[in-house]
């Protein structure tokens, strides 16, 4: 029998193949309690078909002090939409490292409609939020992914846009999400009043995390701890059965297998971040929601077994059942949903449905943001046909190391990255003879001036700590300037080897002219089994590089 995920994917191919997207809540019951059914109703006609709104907010200068001092705290607002007029809407800031601005910049707010005055609503909604975008300059990712989550069955958030003004200063273009409350509970459970919880920042489920709505149909945290106990079960056949027990097995599944191809890369399976818990009463399971897609599609090679950190997705995933129906699941939505011309026609409509605000804005916020929509458009695209080539290619057999525990690396794969602008490096990556003659791995930057390419081998390891290890040379190589996204960190200087997806920079590199060096990189593999992908690369604006081949190896520690 399908599961619920999989009766909603269904449904999502034939109203794709007709040229939409279904918004669905997955194959359980999602009907609101008949006293919400207006309000639901309204909610979805202004998502999906009403006009951007125009708002103005307005803080008095005692709440404005207040909410200098305490940017959490909830103060009084005036909101008006027109001729609509929205008294006392509780309003504060909102924001984690990388979004958060103050309220002299353009900040990212919450509005609670019925916080201090009951029963109030704006189309419906009672709390909503407004993203200031700027880690996401074509502010569409989070509408886009929050559509593919729920087209797979995984509550998310709606979204749409809306022009802000502050005491009058004009702010410019936001991304309208609602609210994780009980009108958002309400469209996909029967039952709202469960405990939810708010994964904060860098917090996992066996942390304080703040429960943000619930009546207490089971102690708080209790929930939590039950899971985490599962998910720490040694025996992975036992952990297996745990964990139905606790959790939404399958919508999970379906979570953490979108969260890698969409690569949320700050999100819960690799970082431990951005997420949403609901203990759903009536089936006595958690379901996870996602939460801050603002930063997606980032990497468009990015492994579809990276290093998962969350808890419950490296348990999950680490028995081999779940192992067998993540990957399952990840072959299910790439056919079903993640299309790429079907991605890119969607990305389309909600530029073409935004534009008339960006050029009543002006002229240079349209041409930001075609560029940055066409950004999107290319990383996407190749996301989309890198999964297509993933899915379908046999699963790599792990690593065999000889005696001595070592092993030798000898399949690498030439990786040329492109710009913003879609431009693919100049660099040229070749299997050459170094000037002395070893037979290397070797790369040289184009007359561009900007190489980040690099060799790259992928590789399936079971837990431990590991050296790779490699001989190295260069010929006036020059350090690259690099500016970085908030939350990136430097990957390296030069010319180095490294673990992808490392959160710390490289302690290897060579530059200028230096003769052969052994580089080393150590790494641990804490699941126990896990692919990993090997990089020996130049990060330079002039100069090449040269990888000797026989001294490519890995050593288990």
């Amino acid at each position: 029998m399908a599961s619920p995920s999989q009766r909603c994917i269904a449904m999502a191919v034939a109203l794709c193949a007709a040229g939409g997207w279904l918004l669905c809540g997955a194959g359980w019951p999602a009907r609101a309690a008949e006293a919400q059914q207006g309000l639901a109703d309204e909610s979805e006609a202004f998502f999906n078909h009403g006009p951007i709104p125009s708002l103005h907010i307005e803080i008095g200068g005692t709440n404005l002090a207040m909410l200098r001092r305490n940017h959490r705290t909830y103060v009084r607002a005036t909101v008006r939409e027109g001729d609509k007029v929205y008294a006392d809407v509780g309003i504060h800031l909102k924001g984690a490292a990388g979004s958060f601005r103050g309220l002299d910049d353009k900040p990212a707010l919450t509005l609670n409609f019925d916080k201090f005055r009951p029963g109030q609503a704006f189309h419906g909604l009672d709390k909503i939020h407004l993203n200031n975008s700027v880690q996401d300059s074509s502010f569409l990712c989070e509408i886009l992914c929050g559509e593919l989550f729920r087209a797979a069955g995984v509550p998310a958030a709606r979204g749409t846009h809306a022009r802000v003004w502050l005491n009058g200063r004009h702010l410019g273009l936001y991304v309208l999400k609602e609210g994780f409350d009980k009108t958002f509970l309400r469209r996909y459970f029967r039952n709202p009043n469960g405990n939810l919880y708010d994964g904060g920042f860098l917090k996992e489920i066996t942390e304080p995390i703040e429960r943000t709505s619930g009546e207490g149909d089971v102690p708080s945290h209790s929930e939590l701890k039950a899971l985490a106990q599962a998910a720490r079960e040694p025996d992975p056949a036992k952990r297996w059965q745990r964990l139905h027990q606790v959790l939404d097995v399958d919508r999970f599944i379906s979570f953490i297998a979108l969260e890698v191809m969409t690569w949320h890369w700050d999100g819960y399976a690799m970082k431990r971040n951005n997420y949403r818990v609901y203990h759903d009463p009536d089936s006595g399971k958690i379901v996870f929601f996602p939460h801050g897609m603002d930063q997606m599609f980032w990497e468009p090679r990015g492994s579809l077994l990276p290093g998962f950190e969350g808890l419950v997705a490296a348990a999950v995933v680490a028995t081999p059942e779940g192992k067998r129906r993540y990957q399952q699941r990840l072959a299910e939505l790439k056919v079903q949903l993640f299309q790429e011309e079907q991605l890119t026609n969607r990305i389309r409509q909600l530029q073409a449905r935004v534009r008339p605000v960006l050029e009543a804005i002006g002229p240079e916020a349209v041409r930001q943001h075609e560029a940055a929509v066409n950004h999107l458009c290319h990383q996407v695209v190749q996301r989309a046909r890198f999964l297509q080539g993933e899915v379908a290619r046999p699963e790599p057999q792990p690593v065999q190391f000889g005696p001595d525990g070592v092993a030798l690396l000898t399949h690498w794969v030439p990786v040329k990255l492109k710009d913003q602008s879609g431009q693919t490096s100049l660099a040229r990556l070749d299997i050459s003879l170094s000037p002395d003659g070893h037979k290397a791995l070797h790369i040289a930057t184009g007359p561009d001036g900007r190489c980040v390419d690099a060799w790259r081998t992928r590789l399936i390891l079971p837990a431990g700590r590991y050296r790779f290890e490699a001989r190295a040379r260069t010929a006036g190589v020059v350090k690259l300037t690099e500016s970085l996204k908030p939350g990136q960190v430097l990957k390296g200087e030069g010319a180095g080897i490294r673990l992808s997806r490392a959160r710390q920079t490289r302690p290897n590199g060579l530059w200028g002219d230096c003769s052969w060096q052994q580089l080393q990189y150590e790494f641990e593999v804490t699941e126990l089994q896990s692919t990993v992908e090997l990089v020996c690369e130049l990060r330079a604006a002039a100069g090449q590089a040269w990888f000797d081949l026989e001294s490519l190896r890995l050593r288990k520690l």
